[in-house]
Protein backbone atom coordinates (compact mmCIF):
# COMPACT_ATOMS: atom_id res chain seq x y z
CA UNK A 1 0.00 0.00 0.00
CA UNK A 2 3.01 1.79 0.58
CA UNK A 3 4.12 1.51 -2.72
CA UNK A 4 0.64 2.87 -4.29
CA UNK A 5 0.80 6.22 -2.10
CA UNK A 6 4.17 6.40 -3.53
CA UNK A 7 3.34 6.32 -7.07
CA UNK A 8 0.09 8.21 -6.76
CA UNK A 9 1.82 11.15 -5.33
CA UNK A 10 4.26 11.10 -7.98
CA UNK A 11 1.44 11.13 -10.74
CA UNK A 12 0.12 14.10 -8.83
CA UNK A 13 3.50 15.72 -8.67
CA UNK A 14 3.67 15.38 -12.44
CA UNK A 15 0.34 16.40 -13.47
CA UNK A 16 0.80 19.50 -11.47
CA UNK A 17 3.46 20.61 -13.29
CA UNK A 18 2.27 19.47 -16.61
CA UNK A 19 -0.87 22.10 -15.89
CA UNK A 20 1.38 25.06 -14.78
CA UNK A 21 2.41 25.33 -18.10
CA UNK A 22 0.51 27.09 -20.62
CA UNK A 23 -1.82 25.22 -22.71
CA UNK A 24 0.07 25.84 -25.87
CA UNK A 25 2.95 25.00 -24.25
CA UNK A 26 1.44 21.67 -22.82
CA UNK A 27 0.23 20.69 -26.23
CA UNK A 28 3.57 21.10 -28.11
CA UNK A 29 6.56 23.58 -27.41
CA UNK A 30 7.98 23.14 -24.44
CA UNK A 31 11.12 22.30 -23.68
CA UNK A 32 12.31 19.38 -21.13
CA UNK A 33 15.88 18.50 -20.52
CA UNK A 34 17.31 16.30 -17.85
CA UNK A 35 18.23 17.71 -15.06
CA UNK A 36 19.07 14.97 -12.41
CA UNK A 37 18.73 11.67 -15.17
CA UNK A 38 17.87 8.28 -13.28
CA UNK A 39 21.10 5.86 -12.88
CA UNK A 40 21.90 3.50 -15.48
CA UNK A 41 20.47 2.26 -18.74
CA UNK A 42 17.23 4.30 -17.26
CA UNK A 43 18.65 7.31 -17.55
CA UNK A 44 20.94 6.93 -20.59
CA UNK A 45 17.13 6.32 -22.64
CA UNK A 46 15.80 8.94 -21.49
CA UNK A 47 18.95 11.78 -22.41
CA UNK A 48 19.43 10.30 -25.76
CA UNK A 49 15.30 10.61 -26.36
CA UNK A 50 15.36 14.59 -25.17
CA UNK A 51 18.51 14.45 -28.05
CA UNK A 52 16.19 14.33 -30.53
CA UNK A 53 12.99 16.13 -31.91
CA UNK A 54 10.09 14.58 -30.19
CA UNK A 55 6.46 15.95 -29.70
CA UNK A 56 5.21 16.74 -26.30
CA UNK A 57 1.77 15.37 -25.81
CA UNK A 58 -0.60 15.48 -23.06
CA UNK A 59 -4.14 14.27 -21.53
CA UNK A 60 -5.30 14.53 -18.10
CA UNK A 61 -5.22 10.58 -16.95
CA UNK A 62 -5.17 8.83 -20.32
CA UNK A 63 -3.03 10.41 -24.08
CA UNK A 64 -4.73 8.49 -26.59
CA UNK A 65 -2.74 8.59 -30.15
CA UNK A 66 -5.73 7.32 -32.52
CA UNK A 67 -5.86 4.65 -34.67
CA UNK A 68 -5.93 6.41 -37.94
CA UNK A 69 -2.81 9.31 -36.68
CA UNK A 70 0.49 9.12 -38.01
CA UNK A 71 3.23 10.92 -35.78
CA UNK A 72 6.31 11.49 -37.65
CA UNK A 73 8.86 12.18 -34.77
CA UNK A 74 9.38 10.71 -31.37
CA UNK A 75 6.69 11.43 -28.80
CA UNK A 76 6.78 11.84 -24.90
CA UNK A 77 4.07 11.91 -22.44
CA UNK A 78 4.59 13.45 -19.20
CA UNK A 79 2.05 13.27 -16.18
CA UNK A 80 -0.50 10.45 -18.02
CA UNK A 81 -0.92 6.98 -19.36
CA UNK A 82 -1.10 6.92 -22.86
CA UNK A 83 -2.79 4.26 -25.22
CA UNK A 84 -0.99 4.17 -28.81
CA UNK A 85 -2.83 2.56 -31.44
CA UNK A 86 -1.60 4.92 -34.23
CA UNK A 87 1.85 5.16 -36.05
CA UNK A 88 4.79 6.57 -34.77
CA UNK A 89 8.10 7.81 -36.73
CA UNK A 90 9.89 7.84 -33.33
CA UNK A 91 10.11 6.55 -29.97
CA UNK A 92 6.78 6.79 -27.28
CA UNK A 93 8.43 7.70 -23.93
CA UNK A 94 5.71 7.97 -21.18
CA UNK A 95 7.11 9.27 -17.55
CA UNK A 96 4.76 8.88 -14.78
CA UNK A 97 2.36 6.27 -16.34
CA UNK A 98 1.48 3.15 -18.82
CA UNK A 99 1.98 2.81 -21.56
CA UNK A 100 -0.81 0.53 -23.46
CA UNK A 101 -0.13 -0.61 -26.91
CA UNK A 102 -3.39 -1.58 -29.06
CA UNK A 103 -4.10 -3.57 -32.14
CA UNK A 104 -2.75 -1.65 -35.06
CA UNK A 105 0.00 0.21 -33.53
CA UNK A 106 3.10 0.64 -34.82
CA UNK A 107 6.04 2.42 -32.99
CA UNK A 108 8.97 2.47 -35.31
CA UNK A 109 11.43 3.05 -32.23
CA UNK A 110 11.22 2.16 -28.57
CA UNK A 111 8.09 1.32 -25.96
CA UNK A 112 8.70 3.28 -23.03
CA UNK A 113 7.59 4.15 -19.80
CA UNK A 114 9.01 5.38 -16.65
CA UNK A 115 7.13 4.74 -13.01
CA UNK A 116 4.53 2.35 -15.06
CA UNK A 117 4.74 -1.15 -17.17
CA UNK A 118 4.32 -1.11 -21.26
CA UNK A 119 1.33 -3.46 -22.07
CA UNK A 120 1.37 -4.98 -25.41
CA UNK A 121 -0.89 -6.61 -27.79
CA UNK A 122 -0.50 -9.22 -30.07
CA UNK A 123 -1.39 -7.19 -33.19
CA UNK A 124 1.37 -4.35 -32.09
CA UNK A 125 4.71 -4.34 -33.74
CA UNK A 126 7.33 -1.85 -32.05
CA UNK A 127 11.04 -2.05 -33.96
CA UNK A 128 13.25 -1.01 -31.28
CA UNK A 129 12.29 -2.79 -28.04
CA UNK A 130 9.99 -2.45 -25.05
CA UNK A 131 11.12 -0.81 -21.96
CA UNK A 132 9.93 -0.60 -18.30
CA UNK A 133 11.16 0.99 -15.62
CA UNK A 134 8.38 0.28 -13.23
CA UNK A 135 10.28 1.76 -10.05
CA UNK A 136 12.08 5.03 -11.51
CA UNK A 137 10.20 7.49 -10.31
CA UNK A 138 10.75 11.16 -12.05
CA UNK A 139 9.49 14.37 -11.18
CA UNK A 140 8.41 17.26 -13.40
CA UNK A 141 9.60 20.67 -12.45
CA UNK A 142 8.69 23.79 -14.04
CA UNK A 143 11.84 26.33 -14.65
CA UNK A 144 12.61 29.48 -16.87
CA UNK A 145 14.58 27.42 -19.00
CA UNK A 146 11.63 24.63 -19.48
CA UNK A 147 10.63 21.36 -17.53
CA UNK A 148 13.01 19.61 -15.77
CA UNK A 149 12.93 16.01 -15.18
CA UNK A 150 14.16 15.53 -11.97
CA UNK A 151 15.44 11.81 -10.82
CA UNK A 152 13.36 11.02 -7.25
CA UNK A 153 15.41 7.68 -5.60
CA UNK A 154 13.32 5.73 -3.35
CA UNK A 155 13.27 5.65 0.13
CA UNK A 156 15.20 3.39 1.64
CA UNK A 157 13.11 0.20 2.52
CA UNK A 158 10.97 0.52 6.00
CA UNK A 159 12.14 -3.00 6.56
CA UNK A 160 11.40 -6.20 4.84
CA UNK A 161 7.37 -7.35 4.46
CA UNK A 162 7.71 -11.21 4.49
CA UNK A 163 3.86 -11.78 3.65
CA UNK A 164 1.79 -9.72 1.42
CA UNK A 165 -2.36 -10.31 0.29
CA UNK A 166 -2.12 -9.82 -3.48
CA UNK A 167 -4.98 -8.59 -5.37
CA UNK A 168 -7.71 -7.96 -3.30
CA UNK A 169 -6.76 -9.30 0.12
CA UNK A 170 -5.44 -12.20 -1.52
CA UNK A 171 -8.19 -13.48 -3.40
CA UNK A 172 -6.78 -14.21 -6.94
CA UNK A 173 -8.17 -13.92 -10.42
CA UNK A 174 -11.60 -16.48 -10.58
CA UNK A 175 -11.99 -18.60 -13.70
CA UNK A 176 -15.25 -20.17 -14.20
CA UNK A 177 -15.74 -23.98 -16.37
CA UNK A 178 -18.22 -26.33 -16.88
CA UNK A 179 -16.50 -29.08 -14.73
CA UNK A 180 -15.32 -26.65 -11.63
CA UNK A 181 -17.94 -23.69 -11.64
CA UNK A 182 -16.29 -20.94 -10.18
CA UNK A 183 -12.59 -21.52 -9.64
CA UNK A 184 -11.81 -18.85 -6.56
CA UNK A 185 -7.97 -19.57 -5.19
CA UNK A 186 -6.88 -17.28 -2.32
CA UNK A 187 -3.60 -17.43 -0.26
CA UNK A 188 -0.93 -14.98 0.68
CA UNK A 189 2.50 -14.02 -0.96
CA UNK A 190 5.71 -15.13 1.36
CA UNK A 191 9.23 -13.13 0.53
CA UNK A 192 12.33 -14.53 1.71
CA UNK A 193 15.34 -13.32 1.11
CA UNK A 194 15.00 -9.35 -0.79
CA UNK A 195 12.44 -11.60 -3.18
CA UNK A 196 15.27 -14.30 -3.54
CA UNK A 197 12.40 -16.69 -2.52
CA UNK A 198 8.94 -16.46 -3.12
CA UNK A 199 6.18 -18.73 -2.17
CA UNK A 200 2.32 -18.60 -3.23
CA UNK A 201 0.48 -21.07 -0.63
CA UNK A 202 -2.87 -21.11 -1.74
CA UNK A 203 -6.18 -22.83 -1.41
CA UNK A 204 -8.80 -23.15 -4.13
CA UNK A 205 -12.29 -23.25 -3.99
CA UNK A 206 -14.56 -25.02 -6.70
CA UNK A 207 -18.25 -24.47 -6.22
CA UNK A 208 -19.56 -27.62 -8.55
CA UNK A 209 -17.31 -29.74 -7.20
CA UNK A 210 -17.85 -28.79 -3.59
CA UNK A 211 -13.78 -29.39 -3.58
CA UNK A 212 -11.11 -27.22 -1.67
CA UNK A 213 -8.11 -27.53 -3.36
CA UNK A 214 -4.36 -26.57 -1.43
CA UNK A 215 -1.54 -25.88 -3.60
CA UNK A 216 2.03 -24.24 -3.58
CA UNK A 217 4.06 -22.42 -5.84
CA UNK A 218 7.95 -21.71 -5.46
CA UNK A 219 10.05 -18.77 -7.25
CA UNK A 220 13.48 -19.16 -6.01
CA UNK A 221 16.18 -16.27 -8.01
CA UNK A 222 19.38 -17.93 -8.12
CA UNK A 223 21.69 -15.24 -9.63
CA UNK A 224 20.81 -13.07 -12.16
CA UNK A 225 19.73 -15.66 -15.27
CA UNK A 226 19.17 -18.78 -13.16
CA UNK A 227 15.84 -19.83 -11.66
CA UNK A 228 13.99 -22.32 -9.86
CA UNK A 229 10.05 -22.84 -10.38
CA UNK A 230 8.07 -25.72 -8.46
CA UNK A 231 4.61 -26.74 -7.75
CA UNK A 232 2.71 -28.73 -6.17
CA UNK A 233 -1.00 -29.12 -5.02
CA UNK A 234 -4.12 -30.47 -6.36
CA UNK A 235 -5.93 -28.86 -9.28
CA UNK A 236 -7.74 -28.97 -12.57
CA UNK A 237 -5.85 -29.42 -15.61
CA UNK A 238 -6.55 -29.26 -19.27
CA UNK A 239 -4.77 -29.15 -22.59
CA UNK A 240 -6.36 -26.90 -24.43
CA UNK A 241 -5.27 -23.37 -22.75
CA UNK A 242 -3.57 -22.85 -26.32
CA UNK A 243 -7.37 -21.83 -28.00
CA UNK A 244 -7.81 -19.00 -25.62
CA UNK A 245 -6.85 -17.05 -22.47
CA UNK A 246 -8.60 -18.14 -19.17
CA UNK A 247 -10.30 -14.93 -18.86
CA UNK A 248 -12.03 -15.21 -22.41
CA UNK A 249 -12.68 -19.04 -21.87
CA UNK A 250 -14.59 -17.92 -18.21
CA UNK A 251 -16.85 -15.40 -19.87
CA UNK A 252 -17.52 -17.47 -22.80
CA UNK A 253 -18.72 -20.45 -20.35
CA UNK A 254 -21.24 -17.98 -18.24
CA UNK A 255 -22.39 -15.86 -21.12
CA UNK A 256 -22.79 -18.85 -23.44
CA UNK A 257 -22.02 -22.33 -22.04
CA UNK A 258 -19.57 -23.19 -24.27
CA UNK A 259 -16.13 -23.98 -22.99
CA UNK A 260 -13.52 -24.37 -25.16
CA UNK A 261 -11.45 -27.16 -23.38
CA UNK A 262 -11.77 -30.29 -21.69
CA UNK A 263 -10.63 -31.34 -18.22
CA UNK A 264 -9.14 -33.91 -16.02
CA UNK A 265 -8.26 -33.42 -12.37
CA UNK A 266 -4.87 -34.48 -10.79
CA UNK A 267 -2.76 -34.25 -7.48
CA UNK A 268 0.91 -32.95 -9.22
CA UNK A 269 4.08 -31.79 -8.44
CA UNK A 270 6.48 -30.27 -10.72
CA UNK A 271 9.95 -28.80 -10.55
CA UNK A 272 11.89 -26.54 -13.20
CA UNK A 273 15.42 -25.16 -13.71
CA UNK A 274 15.13 -22.17 -15.63
CA UNK A 275 18.61 -20.61 -17.33
CA UNK A 276 17.77 -17.29 -19.41
CA UNK A 277 19.75 -14.54 -22.09
CA UNK A 278 18.42 -11.40 -22.92
CA UNK A 279 19.59 -8.94 -25.43
CA UNK A 280 17.74 -5.38 -26.67
CA UNK A 281 16.37 -7.43 -29.60
CA UNK A 282 14.53 -10.03 -27.03
CA UNK A 283 15.17 -12.73 -25.06
CA UNK A 284 15.22 -16.98 -24.68
CA UNK A 285 15.34 -19.09 -21.91
CA UNK A 286 15.77 -22.70 -21.60
CA UNK A 287 14.46 -24.83 -18.73
CA UNK A 288 14.55 -28.56 -17.54
CA UNK A 289 12.76 -30.74 -14.83
CA UNK A 290 10.22 -33.23 -13.82
CA UNK A 291 6.93 -34.06 -13.09
CA UNK A 292 4.42 -36.51 -11.12
CA UNK A 293 0.93 -36.45 -11.30
CA UNK A 294 -1.93 -38.89 -9.95
CA UNK A 295 -4.74 -38.64 -12.45
CA UNK A 296 -8.37 -39.69 -12.38
CA UNK A 297 -11.31 -38.20 -15.16
CA UNK A 298 -13.95 -35.26 -13.95
CA UNK A 299 -17.14 -35.93 -15.75
CA UNK A 300 -18.59 -32.55 -17.07
CA UNK A 301 -21.23 -31.27 -14.53
CA UNK A 302 -24.22 -28.54 -14.58
CA UNK A 303 -22.48 -25.25 -13.35
CA UNK A 304 -25.65 -22.21 -14.25
CA UNK A 305 -24.41 -20.57 -17.41
CA UNK A 306 -27.34 -17.63 -19.29
CA UNK A 307 -27.27 -19.59 -22.35
CA UNK A 308 -26.31 -22.95 -23.90
CA UNK A 309 -26.49 -25.22 -19.99
CA UNK A 310 -28.23 -28.33 -21.70
CA UNK A 311 -27.11 -27.25 -25.21
CA UNK A 312 -25.26 -31.08 -26.37
CA UNK A 313 -22.49 -28.49 -27.22
CA UNK A 314 -22.99 -26.54 -23.82
CA UNK A 315 -22.61 -27.05 -20.39
CA UNK A 316 -23.43 -31.06 -20.05
CA UNK A 317 -20.77 -31.65 -22.94
CA UNK A 318 -19.25 -35.00 -22.27
CA UNK A 319 -15.70 -34.50 -21.09
CA UNK A 320 -13.10 -37.08 -22.20
CA UNK A 321 -12.54 -39.94 -19.78
CA UNK A 322 -8.79 -40.17 -18.90
CA UNK A 323 -6.83 -43.34 -17.68
CA UNK A 324 -6.10 -43.53 -14.05
CA UNK A 325 -2.88 -43.79 -12.19
CA UNK A 326 0.31 -42.38 -11.77
CA UNK A 327 2.52 -40.70 -14.15
CA UNK A 328 5.78 -39.24 -13.93
CA UNK A 329 7.76 -37.26 -16.88
CA UNK A 330 10.96 -35.98 -17.30
CA UNK A 331 10.06 -32.67 -19.15
CA UNK A 332 12.40 -29.27 -21.03
CA UNK A 333 11.93 -26.68 -23.09
CA UNK A 334 12.93 -23.51 -24.89
CA UNK A 335 10.39 -20.30 -24.97
CA UNK A 336 11.90 -17.04 -25.98
CA UNK A 337 10.72 -13.19 -28.48
CA UNK A 338 12.23 -11.64 -30.61
CA UNK A 339 11.22 -8.04 -31.92
CA UNK A 340 13.50 -6.95 -34.93
CA UNK A 341 12.73 -4.66 -38.21
CA UNK A 342 9.21 -4.15 -37.23
CA UNK A 343 9.01 -8.10 -36.90
CA UNK A 344 7.53 -9.50 -33.74
CA UNK A 345 7.83 -13.26 -32.82
CA UNK A 346 6.94 -15.14 -30.05
CA UNK A 347 7.54 -19.16 -29.40
CA UNK A 348 8.07 -21.79 -27.22
CA UNK A 349 8.62 -25.52 -27.11
CA UNK A 350 8.19 -28.05 -24.47
CA UNK A 351 9.66 -31.97 -24.71
CA UNK A 352 7.85 -34.58 -22.43
CA UNK A 353 9.15 -38.01 -22.12
CA UNK A 354 7.30 -40.63 -19.07
CA UNK A 355 9.58 -43.15 -17.27
CA UNK A 356 6.60 -44.32 -15.19
CA UNK A 357 3.38 -44.85 -16.72
CA UNK A 358 -0.19 -46.49 -15.60
CA UNK A 359 0.76 -49.35 -18.23
CA UNK A 360 4.17 -48.47 -19.05
CA UNK A 361 3.50 -46.40 -22.63
CA UNK A 362 6.64 -45.06 -23.60
CA UNK A 363 6.07 -42.11 -25.97
CA UNK A 364 7.65 -38.93 -26.59
CA UNK A 365 5.37 -35.43 -26.76
CA UNK A 366 6.48 -32.60 -28.04
CA UNK A 367 4.38 -29.30 -27.90
CA UNK A 368 5.18 -25.87 -30.20
CA UNK A 369 3.69 -23.28 -30.08
CA UNK A 370 4.36 -19.86 -32.57
CA UNK A 371 3.09 -16.21 -33.17
CA UNK A 372 4.56 -13.99 -35.32
CA UNK A 373 2.85 -10.22 -36.06
CA UNK A 374 4.25 -7.61 -38.43
CA UNK A 375 2.82 -4.42 -40.12
CA UNK A 376 1.96 -4.30 -44.13
CA UNK A 377 0.71 -0.96 -45.87
CA UNK A 378 -0.42 1.91 -43.33
CA UNK A 379 -2.18 0.92 -39.98
CA UNK A 380 -3.00 -2.62 -41.76
CA UNK A 381 -1.17 -5.69 -40.36
CA UNK A 382 -0.41 -9.64 -40.67
CA UNK A 383 -0.79 -12.01 -37.98
CA UNK A 384 0.05 -15.83 -38.08
CA UNK A 385 -0.76 -18.35 -34.90
CA UNK A 386 0.21 -21.92 -35.02
CA UNK A 387 0.01 -25.05 -32.49
CA UNK A 388 0.90 -28.24 -32.73
CA UNK A 389 1.51 -31.24 -30.68
CA UNK A 390 3.82 -34.14 -32.15
CA UNK A 391 3.53 -37.57 -30.53
CA UNK A 392 6.32 -40.27 -30.66
CA UNK A 393 6.66 -44.25 -29.88
CA UNK A 394 3.29 -45.42 -27.83
CA UNK A 395 0.19 -43.42 -28.17
CA UNK A 396 -0.10 -41.25 -25.28
CA UNK A 397 -2.38 -41.46 -22.67
CA UNK A 398 -5.76 -39.65 -23.26
CA UNK A 399 -4.90 -36.53 -20.21
CA UNK A 400 -2.20 -36.17 -22.62
CA UNK A 401 -4.50 -35.28 -25.87
CA UNK A 402 -5.03 -32.02 -27.43
CA UNK A 403 -8.47 -31.13 -29.17
CA UNK A 404 -10.01 -28.10 -31.68
CA UNK A 405 -13.52 -27.50 -33.21
CA UNK A 406 -15.62 -24.61 -32.64
CA UNK A 407 -15.02 -20.70 -32.50
CA UNK A 408 -11.21 -19.92 -31.77
CA UNK A 409 -10.10 -22.97 -34.36
CA UNK A 410 -12.35 -24.29 -36.79
CA UNK A 411 -15.98 -22.47 -36.89
CA UNK A 412 -18.02 -24.90 -38.72
CA UNK A 413 -17.05 -27.99 -36.38
CA UNK A 414 -18.26 -28.80 -33.48
CA UNK A 415 -16.50 -27.80 -30.29
CA UNK A 416 -13.60 -29.55 -29.69
CA UNK A 417 -14.95 -32.28 -32.43
CA UNK A 418 -11.34 -33.07 -33.41
CA UNK A 419 -8.85 -34.58 -30.89
CA UNK A 420 -5.58 -36.72 -30.25
CA UNK A 421 -1.96 -37.31 -29.12
CA UNK A 422 -1.25 -35.70 -32.69
CA UNK A 423 -2.65 -32.07 -33.93
CA UNK A 424 -1.65 -29.77 -35.95
CA UNK A 425 -3.67 -25.74 -36.29
CA UNK A 426 -2.54 -22.90 -38.16
CA UNK A 427 -4.32 -19.37 -38.07
CA UNK A 428 -3.52 -16.43 -40.40
CA UNK A 429 -5.16 -13.29 -40.35
CA UNK A 430 -4.88 -9.54 -42.35
CA UNK A 431 -5.71 -6.95 -40.04
CA UNK A 432 -7.23 -3.40 -41.32
CA UNK A 433 -8.07 -0.89 -39.07
CA UNK A 434 -11.81 1.37 -39.96
CA UNK A 435 -10.10 4.34 -39.24
CA UNK A 436 -12.88 6.00 -40.40
CA UNK A 437 -14.91 4.80 -37.40
CA UNK A 438 -14.31 5.89 -33.87
CA UNK A 439 -16.08 4.32 -30.55
CA UNK A 440 -15.17 6.02 -27.59
CA UNK A 441 -12.86 4.11 -24.89
CA UNK A 442 -13.02 1.19 -27.77
CA UNK A 443 -11.26 3.14 -29.86
CA UNK A 444 -12.10 2.09 -34.27
CA UNK A 445 -12.74 -1.54 -35.34
CA UNK A 446 -11.07 -3.72 -37.19
CA UNK A 447 -11.76 -5.97 -40.27
CA UNK A 448 -10.01 -9.11 -40.63
CA UNK A 449 -9.82 -11.80 -43.29
CA UNK A 450 -8.87 -15.10 -41.44
CA UNK A 451 -7.84 -18.29 -42.83
CA UNK A 452 -7.53 -21.76 -40.41
CA UNK A 453 -6.40 -25.44 -41.05
CA UNK A 454 -6.31 -27.91 -38.29
CA UNK A 455 -5.89 -32.05 -37.69
CA UNK A 456 -5.78 -33.62 -35.05
CA UNK A 457 -6.29 -37.45 -34.61
CA UNK A 458 -4.82 -40.72 -32.49
CA UNK A 459 -1.62 -42.25 -33.93
CA UNK A 460 -1.78 -40.22 -36.72
CA UNK A 461 -3.19 -36.69 -38.65
CA UNK A 462 -6.25 -36.99 -40.19
CA UNK A 463 -7.11 -35.14 -43.75
CA UNK A 464 -7.00 -31.16 -43.05
CA UNK A 465 -9.64 -29.43 -42.40
CA UNK A 466 -10.18 -25.36 -43.09
CA UNK A 467 -12.04 -22.77 -42.68
CA UNK A 468 -12.56 -19.02 -44.29
CA UNK A 469 -14.06 -15.98 -42.62
CA UNK A 470 -14.17 -12.47 -42.05
CA UNK A 471 -14.22 -10.88 -38.78
CA UNK A 472 -14.78 -7.83 -37.34
CA UNK A 473 -13.48 -6.81 -34.11
CA UNK A 474 -14.65 -4.17 -32.17
CA UNK A 475 -12.17 -3.97 -28.33
CA UNK A 476 -12.30 -7.52 -26.94
CA UNK A 477 -15.74 -8.56 -28.90
CA UNK A 478 -15.84 -9.61 -32.48
CA UNK A 479 -18.23 -11.07 -34.64
CA UNK A 480 -17.17 -13.57 -37.79
CA UNK A 481 -18.51 -15.56 -40.42
CA UNK A 482 -16.66 -18.80 -41.45
CA UNK A 483 -17.09 -21.31 -44.43
CA UNK A 484 -15.68 -24.70 -45.18
CA UNK A 485 -14.84 -24.35 -48.43
CA UNK A 486 -14.91 -28.19 -48.81
CA UNK A 487 -18.39 -28.88 -47.72
CA UNK A 488 -20.50 -25.31 -48.08
CA UNK A 489 -21.32 -25.95 -44.26
CA UNK A 490 -20.75 -22.15 -43.16
CA UNK A 491 -21.47 -20.45 -39.45
CA UNK A 492 -21.61 -16.98 -37.62
CA UNK A 493 -20.11 -16.95 -34.33
CA UNK A 494 -19.76 -14.46 -31.89
CA UNK A 495 -16.96 -14.01 -29.16
CA UNK A 496 -14.17 -12.40 -27.50
CA UNK A 497 -10.76 -11.79 -27.36
CA UNK A 498 -9.19 -11.08 -24.03
CA UNK A 499 -5.51 -11.01 -23.56
CA UNK A 500 -4.43 -12.86 -20.21
CA UNK A 501 -2.89 -16.22 -19.34
CA UNK A 502 -3.49 -18.72 -21.71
Amino acid sequence: MLTSGRHIAARLALTAALLALPASLRAQGTRVYVRHAPPGEAGALLRDVLAHPYELRYERWNTRLFRDSVVDRTVLVIGSSATVASTVHGDVVVVGGDLFLQPGAHIDGRAIAYGGGVYDSQQASVGGGRFAFRDVRIDAVRTPEGTALDYRPAPPPEGPQRVTFPLLYGLRIPAYRRVDGVSLPWGPRITLGEEAVVLDPTVTYRSDLGAWDPALAAHVALGESWSLDAFGGRTTLTNDRWIQSEVTNSLTVLAAGRDYRNYWRADRIEGRLTREWSADVGQIALWGGARTERDWSVAAGGPWSIWGQSARNGMRRANPAIERGRLSTAIAGVNGSLALANVMLNAAVTVERPFDAPRDERFTQTTADLLVAFPTFSTQSFTLRSHAVLTAGDTALPQRFSYLGGAGTLPTFDVLQFGGDRLVFIESMYNVPLGFVHAPVLGAPVFSLRHAIGAAGVGKLPAFEQNLGARLSLGAAYVEYAIDPATRHDAVVAGLNVPGVR
